[in-house]
């Protein structure tokens, strides 16, 4: 994964909500895009963690098509998915918004909403990618995810930092930031092992440029000639605006032996 970056900036330190101060790191990224740069990330970190032969059992939830199952199955977890079972394009379409063009569910373990998983099915590994968003309530299900850990169990999310309407009606926030994982894990005991945000304003400026003129990808150079000017200007811009966006949030957090959370929402 390590190809699909151009440089880690020094890790950023701001005052959080707790009385320390948190590490989030960002990475501008070259020539990946904001998918395959996740799906790296995803396999790279699964691959770690199954590198511990206490890590066997993994739950994927709101897993959508499963785009993790075979490549987890192959690393020797025993995989298990959920999803709602509810998403259909050309229902969906109907109320604007960015839709797929077609969405066939595989077979899931679990078909129902998330705070419905049963608690008794709790695995060494809880995998939520780009679910959050979709969630009216991510902070229940932040809570509900680490009760179903096992003890030394990890939580792997990624959420957008800040997406434009997709998937509606079953689309309720823009994003979630850094400091929505460092704030919630602190109350739900769970240790962060990493909070990143991948990608800078340039990148999702550059995303966005790509959505609104998509005749560029067609014509020779083009794409090559718009990564030029973006790198000449990120050099004239400040930290600051740099790190004001960005393509998502990658967040690994680690369950503690003991509970610490005293937090529950009725």
């Amino acid at each position: 994964m390590k190809s699909h970056v151009k440089y880690d900036w020094q890790a950023v330190q701001r005052l959080s909500l707790s009385p320390r101060k948190v590490n989030v790191m960002y990475k501008q990224l070259i020539d990946t895009g904001n998918d395959s740069f996740r799906n790296a990330w995803v396999l790279t970190t699964l691959k770690n963690l199954k590198s511990s032969s206490q890590i066997l059992s993994l739950l994927d939830v709101g897993a959508g098509l499963s785009p993790y199952r075979h490549s987890a199955e192959d690393l020797g977890f025993k995989y298990k998915s959920h999803d709602f079972g509810g998403y259909v394009p050309s229902e969906s379409e109907k109320v604007g918004g960015l839709h797929s063009a077609s969405w066939n569910y595989p077979e899931h373990d679990f078909v129902c909403d998330i705070l419905e998983l049963p608690e008794d099915e709790r695995a060494d590994v809880i995998l939520c990618t780009e679910v959050l968003e979709h969630i009216p309530d991510p902070i229940r299900v932040f809570e509900k995810l680490s009760r179903m850990l096992n003890s030394d169990g990890y939580l792997v999310f990624t959420v957008p930092f800040s997406s434009i309407m997709h998937q509606a009606p079953f689309w309720f926030q823009a994003g979630l930031s850094p400091f929505w994982f460092e704030y919630w894990a602190k109350e739900f005991g769970v240790e962060i092992v990493e909070l990143t945000v991948y990608g800078d304003y340039i990148d999702q400026m550059l995303q966005e440029m790509t959505r609104l003129f998509p005749f560029l990808r067609h014509i020779p150079g083009a794409t090559k000639t718009t990564s030029w000017l973006a790198k000449k200007y990120r050099g004239k811009m400040s930290e600051e605006v740099l790190t004001s966006g960005g393509y998502g949030v990658l967040f690994v957090g680690h369950k503690n032996e003991i509970r610490l959370s005293t937090t529950t929402l009725d």
